[in-house]
């Protein structure tokens, strides 16, 4: 129970850290609690709060009224004016009910098994798929700024939790963006992907399936049979090519 209630803490502190007054800090005592009980120690609550930073790769003025730089006692914790406190307050629940679940499921896989903001947030306030990311970025500002992000993303986080650089990540992204008729950007993020990964079978299904959303089926045949000569066991190439009356 105590290690959960850690867990949990770590996720809420937000929304109740030493929560008091500007002009001291550590305070007395805890103010204007919602979610954290009362009487928690006020060391444990800022070790929390340092684990919640750490999640979100965020500072205390992410979710308290406060300026970068500034002593913590000029920030004013108890103000609940910040809209990222009161979601914190919403996720510290939800983490609760998710954890609560997991205790009642049906299988010894779950033993154990807790949530924290880690679980999602891997050192980002907005954990979004590093695949939503692409295709937002290629949606909104084109194919160039999608190339130019992916990379500083790769160059800034490959190796760690954050984001997910395998293939399929600009894989999933370019067939969204040519479902969108983005088809530009698909093959921009497919053309980036063949670089990354040289002798991927798979990339050239994907290749084929956005060639046959823009019509041209000779190009998709064209896509799907690379697939089978880089990688004969492909079953899902053979089919499609199948399916538009082509031999592999």
């Amino acid at each position: 129970m105590r290690f959960r209630l850690t867990l949990l803490l770590a996720c809420s502190a937000a929304s109740g850290l030493a929560a008091q007054a500007a002009g001291k800090f550590p305070p007395d005592s805890l103010v204007n609690v919602k979610v954290i009980p009362r009487g928690t120690p006020l060391t444990q609550v800022i070790g929390t709060m340092r684990n919640y930073t750490s999640a979100l790769g965020a500072r205390c003025q992410y979710c308290h009224v406060g300026r970068e730089g500034l002593p913590l006692e000029e920030f004013d914790f108890a103000s609940d004016e910040k809209r990222t406190k009161l979601v914190a307050r919403q996720m510290m629940q939800m983490v609760q009910e998710i954890n609560r679940r997991l205790d009642t499921m049906p299988t010894s896989d779950s033993a154990g098994l807790q949530v924290t903001c880690g679980t999602c947030h891997r050192g980002l306030n907005r954990p979004v798929p590093l695949s939503a990311l692409m295709e937002q970025v290629a949606s909104a500002s084109g194919a160039d700024s999608a190339v130019r992000a992916y990379k500083a993303l790769r160059e800034r986080y490959y190796g760690g939790d954050t984001y997910n650089f395998k293939e399929p990540s600009l894989n999933i992204a370019a067939f969204r963006l040519g479902r969108a008729s983005r088809f530009a950007e698909a093959f921009a993020l497919l053309d980036l992907n063949e670089t990354l990964f040289p002798r991927s079978s798979g990339m050239y299904v994907f290749r084929g399936n956005i060639k046959l959303m823009q019509g041209d089926t000779l190009a998709a045949a064209k896509a799907y049979r690379e697939a089978v000569r880089l990688d004969p066991a492909n079953e899902e190439a053979k089919g499609r090519l199948r399916n538009i009356g082509q031999q592999p």
